[in-house]
């Protein structure tokens, strides 16, 4: 295993009674690349990541993230990883600011850095403004890019994203995206996603999800 494979699963299957959902699936994906999870809603994009992020167990094959296996060494993988899950992560009644001072402490970021960590996290998603207010009464939009400074505060090498623009805004978006070009020159990154906008300005691989099974696509050489 190269130390540039950030991401790597051998041969992993997955069942969701009566059928396998993912059959015998291997890939990478290493430093500065970006693999985007395409397919129907239900066809095992988020039990991928789910899978990826060591919350459910493969029939049968290996996970590492950054060379730990996420099965046996499963605290370390998770130290090298961010994860943002389809259901928030949030707890409604903290301000931003104290929430993301909760997960600096549940990240092991040093007292004396959590103060740039988090404004560091909040100008990257132009979050500044609302450090003060309670995560209830946020939009839709600025709930998403909450969740989405959680994953990324504590610098993980890899970052585990399902549909991380589902409720931003256009304006939003570019934003985001700006930030995760930015991002992954120096990480990997896993990404679910029904956007073929998103797929075209992030993601150099894909993984297709349909009837037939999941394929691997290398995006840069692709057929026309």
């Amino acid at each position: 295993m190269k130390s540039t494979e950030l991401i790597v699963v051998e041969n992993i299957s997955y069942k969701l009674p009566p059928q396998l959902v993912i059959q015998n699936l291997s890939f990478t994906v290493k430093r500065g690349e970006c693999l985007a999870l395409i397919g129907a809603n239900g066809s095992g994009k988020t039990t991928t990541l789910y899978l990826l992020a060591g919350l459910l167990r493969p029939l049968g094959g290996q996970i590492f993230i950054n060379e730990f296996n996420i099965q046996t060494q499963s605290l370390l993988a998770k130290q090298h990883f961010g994860f943002l899950s389809d259901s928030l992560p949030l707890y409604h009644d903290l301000t931003v600011k104290e929430y993301l001072k909760l997960i600096c402490k549940l990240r092991r970021i040093p007292k004396q850095g959590e103060t740039t960590a988090i404004q560091s996290i909040a100008e990257n998603l132009q979050l500044q403004r609302v450090l003060e207010q309670v995560i209830g009464t946020l939009s839709r939009g600025l709930k998403q890019r909450v969740g989405i400074a959680q994953a990324v505060i504590h610098r993980p090498s890899v970052l585990l994203l399902d549909e991380p623009t589902q409720g931003l805004d256009p304006q939003q978006i570019e934003i985001f995206q700006t930030f995760l070009n930015e991002y992954k020159k120096d990480s990997a990154i896993v990404l679910s996603s029904h956007y073929a906008n998103e797929v075209e300005h992030l993601c150099n691989l894909a993984l297709l999800f349909n009837s037939e099974g999941v394929k691997f696509h290398d995006l840069h050489h692709c057929p026309a």
